[in-house]
């Protein structure tokens, strides 16, 4: 039985100096710069998400593949479907037509097979790393070495795409986008999309029945008051349940949208972590503006 004192807890003292830390980078950051302040509140929000519900894109589709554990996918599911309608109605109050106009925040990627080869190898690169760059980088806040090793291959890769960038991007910038309410308008689109979702949702919650025979759990019969002590400890110390954790994703991606207008991303700023090391090498790249949705 562990009879440490709260006061005697270091882990305690080293989060309140985290959480000291923050705020001061903040108010430093409010100063001159409210709008890179706002990034640095969502980049904390994020960590903090998943890092609590251990949310990985790579890790939800490898997990389902090799384990038939489809927990984390149900999550990022249910994340998708919070950010498309969320966004949906963002976009349409700038633009009440798509047939006609495209929101001006709105980067629609080119459409074609370089998509299904990106993805091919960026998912075999993810799963020998061990997860997506997102995985990898709150791995990494939690002091794994292989994190490293990973985030290091990820800014070389950045490095040489960045050196070879107006190679490919002359052949990719002639490709068209695929944008369905350009064609379905909103209503459709929105529709189609939840369906979609909620179909795979669904198919993932029944293959996993097939696979995993579900175990009856009987309703804790804990009081109220017992319940709330352990409140802070579900909160910071035990994984969030997955389906939450894509929930909050996908609502603090979109207030982060409705504030600064840019939604999460990872890649954009690795990249310009592998512009700086390039820089500090002297290797030639193109200027990273350029890139679409950095």
């Amino acid at each position: 039985m562990n009879t440490q004192k709260w006061y005697l807890n270091w882990n305690l003292y080293l989060c309140l100096l985290g959480v000291v830390a923050a705020l001061a980078v903040w108010l430093f950051l409010n100063t001159d710069t409210p709008r890179l302040a706002l990034f640095w509140l969502f980049g904390l929000a994020f960590g903090f998400i998943v890092q609590r519900s251990r949310f990985c894109f790579v890790s939800a589709i490898s997990n389902f593949v090799l384990f038939r554990d489809g927990r984390l996918l149900k999550g990022v599911f249910a994340g998708l479907i919070v950010s498309t309608i969320g966004f949906a109605v963002i976009m349409s109050s700038e633009v009440s037509d798509p047939t006609s106009a495209v929101p001006a925040t709105a980067y629609l990627a080119p459409f074609g097979w370089h998509l299904v080869l990106a993805g091919l190898l960026f998912g075999l690169g993810m799963v020998l790393a061990g997860g997506c760059l997102m995985g990898t980088l709150y791995r990494l806040g939690e002091g794994t070495v292989s994190a490293l090793v990973s985030l290091v291959g990820v800014i070389i890769g950045m490095g040489i795409l960045q050196h070879n960038y107006p190679t490919w991007n002359n052949y990719i910038s002639g490709l068209s986008p695929l944008w369905l309410p350009q064609h379905l308008g909103w209503a459709i689109s929105i529709i189609l999309t939840i369906v979609a979702l909620l179909a795979l949702y669904a198919l993932i919650c029944w293959l996993q029945r097939r696979n995993v025979p579900s175990s009856k759990t009987s309703a804790s019969s804990k009081p109220l008051a017992e319940k709330l002590k352990h409140l802070p400890k579900a909160f910071f110390v035990n994984s969030w349940p997955l389906a939450i954790g894509g929930i909050l994703f996908g609502l603090v991606n979109i207030w982060m949208y409705v504030s600064v207008e840019r939604a999460c991303g990872f890649t954009g700023e690795v990249m310009r972590w592998a512009q700086i090391v390039m820089d500090a090498l002297h290797i030639p790249a193109a200027p990273l503006g350029t890139i679409p949705g950095s």
